[in-house]
């Protein structure tokens, strides 16, 4: 007997109203219910808006609060999805910010929505941004930009959330910069380069991994914000670690990392790319995006030096069974 299935996901549009697109599997005729709800605490919460055919596929729904956030749930054939909402946060001037949230483990529990996001540097945020960074009631930012990074452009955000900086060296600007000088720099270089940065990254960062996974046991520090210069190399890792912690499956730790390709654009890095030779520019799009290679590349490094994930986690990370469960706890939906 085939058991339903629906999976859906939630954009924002232009004129900032929720796109609500889902498959059900099998295939079938039919209505599909749609609820909505401003918070995602109880499944009572949820209320009816809609009802409209499986086969539409697609729902524009105006938003009912701020327009900041909402959550849905779909429900047919007497089977329901899980919580469904915007992954992408819209900000002025704040790239690649988003909550990881709403993946599924392998044993079938959701992420909560809200609890941890990530994003690239804060340190240009608007005063709009800075409102909606409030308004999601963020109560700690990890910020991962290198020291000299972090001195030369401080974060200006509410002084009701608490900054912790857990510097890490991964390619930043400066970074960047140096090898521009090297005129024979191409991309396998760039590609070589960002692999052993990745390995340094895991090598030599461990007391920072370590805790920051401190930092999530502790459910007062919640809602968390991992944030780094462009919020795709060390954050990047540091949301692999903690999504494969709470049990969330290769593909889609794979699928969240390379989201980051979507959201950052290297035309628009504050590097004039337009004087370097095609070999250079090449080799700046490489270091300014993610690749599946870089992040197989330090992974395989773990697992061929430590034997496994969970060995790095529990001897190097002090990433117990207790604080992977209590991790757990915080982070997955209990209904």
């Amino acid at each position: 007997m085939s058991t339903v299935k629906i999976t859906s996901v939630v954009e924002k549009d232009r004129e900032g109203d929720f796109l609500l697109k889902w498959e059900v599997s099998p295939d079938q005729e039919g209505n599909i219910d749609i609820y909505s709800s401003l918070t995602d605490s109880s499944l009572t919460s949820f209320t009816p808006v809609a009802t409209t055919r499986i086969t539409d596929q697609v729902l524009k729904v105006n938003p009912t609060g701020s327009g900041l956030r909402e959550y849905f749930i779909l429900r047919t054939a007497g089977v329901h999805s899980g919580v469904v909402a915007n992954r992408v946060i819209d900000m002025n001037n704040i790239k690649n910010f988003r909550d990881i949230g709403g993946y599924y483990t392998t044993d079938n529990r959701q992420m909560k929505w809200g609890v941890i996001y990530r994003s690239g540097n804060l340190s240009n945020a608007t005063l709009y941004d800075q409102e909606r960074i409030r308004r999601l009631k963020i109560k700690t930012v990890i910020d991962f930009r290198s020291e000299r990074t972090a001195g030369k452009y401080p974060i200006l955000l509410h002084p009701s959330i608490r900054k912790i900086a857990l510097p890490l060296a991964p390619m930043d600007a400066g970074k960047l910069d140096e090898q521009m000088k090297d005129e024979h720099f191409d991309r396998s270089d760039a590609i070589r380069y960002v692999q052993e940065e990745y390995v340094n990254l895991v090598e030599n960062h461990k007391t920072q991994f370590a805790e920051m996974f401190d930092l999530l046991a502790n459910d007062s520090n919640y809602p968390v914000l991992l944030s780094g210069s462009l919020g795709k190399d060390g954050v990047g890792i540091a949301t692999y670690l903690i999504l494969y912690a709470i049990g969330i499956p290769q593909g889609i730790l794979e699928q969240d990392y390379m989201l980051s390709n979507q959201h950052i654009d290297p035309a628009k890095a504050e590097i004039d790319a337009r004087t370097l030779s095609e070999s250079m520019q090449e080799a700046v799009t490489a270091m300014l995006s993610v690749n599946r290679a870089y992040l197989n590349y330090a992974v395989d490094h773990i697992k061929l030096k430590y034997g496994s994930l969970d060995n790095y986690l529990e001897k190097e990370l002090r990433v117990t069974i207790g604080k992977r469960n209590l991790l757990r706890k915080y982070l997955l939906y209990q209904f």
